[in-house]
């Protein structure tokens, strides 16, 4: 069973936000953007004057989470038409300019999407892939953004939609990965010791101040959050070098003293 990182976005309501593509050339394109809007939870889509509406390789770069996307995009002849049910209305450029009048970047506007949504429908619009968005097209905008890059970049129209509204989630979301069950003190002490029993059967303990060599040894390996498999793998490590080396470990059991049998939760391979 296959576990996927899934944030619970509480600082916005995505269900009033809606991708518009302005005439978009490429059918790949737009399925990646459908992909893209079903990755972070915005389920409305909108075309104006698409060039290219060829299935099947809209529904191959939209992937199975994207057909849905796909399935209720809505189509319109004209930009005016597509807006006029929206209280906030963004766009977004990579040309500056004093006719284009851009005034945000994309982290600087995020926090106000986000807010703005809770009581607004809100368009971000992304021009196509030869030349964006027009200058009519951006007086249609209350508010235009761009993405910061290297002089040399050139970002395609998915690639841009991604970053917008990867932006807008992980502003919105919250997601924090579980910290993971560290292993016992009696397992970090057995798993210690025979580290140390190694150490000293390859003669690599210095002969002077051999207890501020093991600390510091010790605080390497519990500097973060060992777990108990991860203690039973350097464990059977340890027991595997010490087998090749004709010693057989202190503290293995009758069971563990037969290098075959020796599995340290399955990481061992004979």
């Amino acid at each position: 069973m296959q576990v996927y990182p899934v944030a619970t976005p509480q600082k916005a309501n995505l269900k009033n936000i809606s991708v518009v593509l302005v005439n978009p050339m490429y059918p790949e394109n737009i399925g990646s953007v459908a992909r893209a809007c079903a990755n972070f939870g915005v389920e409305d889509l909108i075309l104006v004057k698409p060039e290219d509406l060829t299935p099947l390789p809209m529904e191959a770069m939209a992937t199975k989470a994207g057909l849905p996307i796909l399935e209720k995009m809505r189509i319109f002849d004209d930009l005016p038409s597509a807006l006029k049910d929206f209280q906030l209305v963004i766009g977004t450029t990579g040309r500056l300019g004093r006719r284009r009048f851009v005034e945000w970047t994309l982290k600087e506007i995020t926090p106000e999407i986000c807010a703005q949504s809770f009581t607004n429908r809100i368009a971000i619009l992304f021009g196509n892939e030869r030349l964006g968005l027009s200058n009519e097209d951006l007086f249609y905008c209350d508010m235009v953004l761009t993405i910061p890059t290297t002089e040399r970049a050139s970002l395609n129209l998915s690639q841009a939609v991604v970053i917008v509204l990867y932006e807008i989630f992980q502003y919105a979301g919250t997601f924090e990965l579980p910290k993971p069950e560290r292993a016992t003190q009696a397992e970090i002490q057995a798993m210690f010791q025979l580290i140390e029993e190694t150490l000293r059967a390859i003669d690599y303990v210095p002969h002077q101040n051999p207890l501020l060599w093991f600390t510091q040894i010790k605080r390497v390996l519990t500097s973060r959050d060992i777990t108990s498999r991860e203690a039973k793998i350097i464990m059977g490590f340890c027991r595997q070098l010490l087998w090749a080396l004709g010693k057989a470990p202190k503290d293995s059991s009758q069971a563990e003293q037969t290098p075959q049998s020796d599995m340290s939760g399955g990481t061992y391979q004979k």
